[in-house]
């Protein structure tokens, strides 16, 4: 249903933005309507589509309410969480006005067209382009994932488990070393042995896949040793009240208990009773034989928790690279509409006879300054990722410098300096999302290809490997250089007397400190 929605809202939006490209003004002779008839059959007509649209949106913005109500119930955390997302596209529908903006469009072109002022057909402008700037926000709203929230979660729930795992092996193999001693009387050995059962008992019932230990009907109750499900009461009956040696077998047309690795901890568990059961007869030998199938099954379970958290982690891996690579391909694009209006207007001033920016010119320089600050906008995002992610060291250092370079490109741009060190800027902008887009192509590539990573050590994948770090770093350390010789060229003397130029040589010198920092933490393995 919500994938519906989603879609219904891109048609919407689809048939808006051929009302705003429609709405857009052309070349000076394009705009002039050929007679009084034909410019009024057009403002009729746009106005019959922004009805259409506005009933469609009320009627859009009514199915999402009753959507989420349903998803609001269901018992999937998923769809309760689509249901949050649903709630808050509604609630900026409401904040956004996007009704009104709609009713005071159609207003305005219902008007007749000779009564149409200035003003007014300024205005209308103005609707048709907040309307499609909020249907863009609540379209973005909609689509947002919440599948990294959910990967996080999962990680950091079976790096908990396998951490419980871990201590429970480890006690019952004290355990098991102390019931072979024969040291301890059978009371301390069996409270012992007790402990480690009631704990692996724990980290069973938390191993169910909603994470609060609820089970569903009919699989059993974990304690009562005598269900249908996989029982782990103590002594679990067998034949004349004897403990069996080995856990039941598989029911083919039983569902999945919980999580992967469960059915491993409850067979862990039924051996570790059954041994609780032997001591108690002192019978040491067999509870010491239970203690290493309980122990076995343990570690069998762990491997299986290793195994989804390293899917998990690749998954996880592989979406990071992709949104990535997809945030340096739109910062790519609007760096290069930059850089290239940068050098028209460099040109266009070039023909001026003062060699001065126009108005028009300056004007046109600060559209350019307003599209570089996206950049800078785009880059925070991309270093909030990685800082979150937390094992690449040169990739966040190089979307700072970029970052960086972006800002200084605004501001040169904010005063119309469109000049040869304003463009060299640029081109380093380009060059580095370049340089990025491919580490990351080849970072993804070699995700899929490696298939499977070292056992036993899922958290510990990189989200970039080290050759593409060193490979950033030898590409930082390059621009660093040139930009040193563009600023020497092209400010003379020991020391440049302007306070822009003053703090960008100042940037550059910080940035190289930086670059011996982040090579100086991959060398002392910080990074790991």
């Amino acid at each position: 249903m919500s994938r519906f929605a989603i879609a219904c809202l891109s048609l919407l939006v689809f048939g808006w933005v051929l009302v705003v490209r429609g709405d857009e003004p052309k070349s000076d002779d394009a705009s002039k309507p050929k007679d009084e008839k034909s410019s009024a059959v057009l403002k009729d007509e746009a106005r019959e589509s922004q009805e259409v649209l506005a009933r469609r949106f009320k009627d859009f913005k009514a199915s999402l309410l009753r959507l989420a109500q349903r998803l609001e119930k269901s018992t999937k955390p998923e769809d309760r969480q689509r249901a949050e997302n649903l709630k808050k596209a509604i609630a900026l529908v409401g904040e956004q006005g996007v009704d009104l903006k709609f009713e005071s469009l159609i207003d305005i072109l219902k008007k007749p067209s000779t009564s149409l002022s200035i003003p007014e057909i300024k205005e209308a402008m103005d609707q048709n382009k907040m309307l499609a700037e909020d249907i863009r926000a609540i379209l973005a709203l909609l689509m947002a994932d919440n599948r990294d929230d959910v990967l996080k979660n999962e990680i950091k729930r079976l790096l908990e488990l396998i951490k419980q795992l871990d201590k429970v092996i480890r006690e019952q193999k004290v355990a098991r070393a102390k019931t072979e001693g024969g040291k301890l009387d059978k009371d301390d050995l069996g409270k012992e042995q007790k402990k480690v059962g009631d704990d692996t008992e724990k980290i069973a019932k938390s191993m169910d896949k909603d994470g609060d230990g609820k089970r569903e009907k009919g699989k059993g109750d974990p304690k009562d040793g005598k269900g249908k499900g996989q029982g782990q009461g103590k002594g679990q009956p067998g034949e004349k009240g004897k403990p069996k040696d080995t856990p039941p077998p598989d029911n083919p047309n039983q569902p999945p208990d919980g999580s992967p690795g469960r059915k491993q901890v409850q067979d862990a568990n039924q051996y570790q009773r059954q041994a609780e059961d032997d001591i108690k007869k002192e019978d040491k030998n067999d509870a010491s034989k239970k203690q290493s199938q309980a122990i076995a099954k343990l570690e069998e379970a762990r491997r299986k928790l290793e195994e989804i958290l390293r899917q998990l982690r690749e998954e996880e891996i592989e979406r990071h690279l992709a949104k990535l690579e997809q945030r340096c391909r739109f910062m790519l694009a609007i760096q290069i509409e930059v850089y290239e209006g940068t050098v028209r207007v460099d040109k266009a001033i070039g023909t001026n006879p003062d060699k001065k920016a126009s108005r028009a010119e300056e004007q046109r320089a600060l559209q350019l300054s307003d599209r570089e600050e996206v950049i800078v906008l785009e880059a925070n995002k991309a270093i909030g990722i990685l800082e979150a992610e937390g094992t690449a060291v040169a990739f966040p250092q190089m979307f700072e410098q970029v970052r960086d370079d972006a800002k200084n490109v605004a501001r040169r741009l904010s005063k119309a300096d469109v000049g040869t060190v304003t463009q060299v800027i640029e081109q380093d902008i380009i060059a580095a999302l370049k340089d990025m887009i491919e580490a990351l192509k080849k970072a993804q590539q070699d995700l899929k290809s490696q298939g499977q990573s070292k056992p036993g050590q899922p958290q510990n994948q990189k989200l970039i490997d080290l050759l593409a770090e060193l490979k950033m770093i030898r590409a930082m350390q390059i621009r660093v250089n040139s930009r040193t010789k563009v600023y020497g060229q092209q400010y003379k003397g020991e020391q440049a007397s302007e306070p822009d130029i003053q703090k960008e040589l100042n940037e550059l010198a910080q940035r190289q400190l930086k670059i011996f920092d982040v090579t100086n933490n991959i060398a002392k393995g910080k990074n790991q």
